[in-house]
């Protein structure tokens, strides 16, 4: 029997590296797709679905997706390969809430985080978080706070959506915002005490408190400069198609 021990032991390893891979445990891997990858992966998807890549040899379908995407199948693969960490698109979203939740761990925004959303249901991804209202007079600063680390926590996020709630009334959105993923992605958090109300605040699409605060006067800081204005969408299809209504980023109910 002793002589057995050594084999079991082995086997015993094996089966706890085999779990380190299986694919539950690399569900809960931070998301590591940019909002451009996701969007190529999420058109990949798609395209698995056209009859006629369906009816196409297997080997053949990564390379004659890339040439219809007009890159390259070393880049296209690459994006593959990391969107597979996941099952679904559903479960990379789900990903990316854990993520946000886990980004405030240990903060002041831990107990205040409510409502936590990323919205994969189409290529363009918008987050949804909201929050509970401490300070008043750092709701600027906290709105800022938050959607750099939501881009960093869910990269994919083309927008992002955010608003903080009044304690005493949920109902009441004391602050109600909209920021470009792309601009969001651009804050640098160690200075976003100093100039969150002077300059951060401004990439947002809108940011508005209620009741409305006093802008301070403007400092010296580096100047983050929001994307050029774009229609914005909540779930457009990944084809050219008119402009939504940009009610359709309203939060989901």
């Amino acid at each position: 029997m002793s002589c057995l021990a050594p084999w079991r032991r082995g086997a015993m390893i094996l089966l706890v590296l085999a779990g380190l891979l299986s694919p539950g445990v690399a569900r809960a891997l931070p998301v590591n797709l940019s909002e451009d990858e996701f969007k190529t992966y999420d058109d990949y998807l798609d395209a698995l679905q056209d009859e006629r890549v369906v009816k196409m040899r297997p080997n053949q379908r990564l390379a004659a997706i890339a040439r219809n995407f007009k890159i390259s199948t070393a880049k296209l693969k690459g994006i593959v390969d990391k969107g597979q960490q996941w099952p679904n698109i559903e479960a990379i979203g789900k990903a990316c809430e854990d993520g946000i939740r886990a980004a405030f761990q240990g903060t002041s925004l831990a107990d205040r985080l409510d409502m936590v959303e990323v919205d994969v249901g189409n290529a363009h991804v918008v987050s949804y978080v909201s929050w509970l209202e401490g300070e008043p007079e750092r709701l600027q600063e906290e709105a800022v706070w938050i959607a750099a680390k939501v881009k960093k926590a869910a990269p994919i996020s083309a927008d992002i959506r955010i608003w903080a709630e009044d304690p005493k009334d949920k109902t009441h959105k004391v602050f109600d915002g909209l920021i470009l993923g792309e601009a969001a992605g651009r804050f640098q958090e160690s200075r976003i005490p100093d100039f969150a109300k002077t300059r951060y605040i401004k990439a947002f699409q809108f940011a508005k408190t209620d009741p409305p605060q006093i802008d301070p006067p403007p400092t010296d800081a580096p100047q983050v400069n929001a994307p050029a204005a774009t229609p914005l969408q909540t779930n457009a299809p990944p084809a050219i198609v008119p402009p939504p209504n940009p009610s359709q980023t309203d939060p989901p109910h």
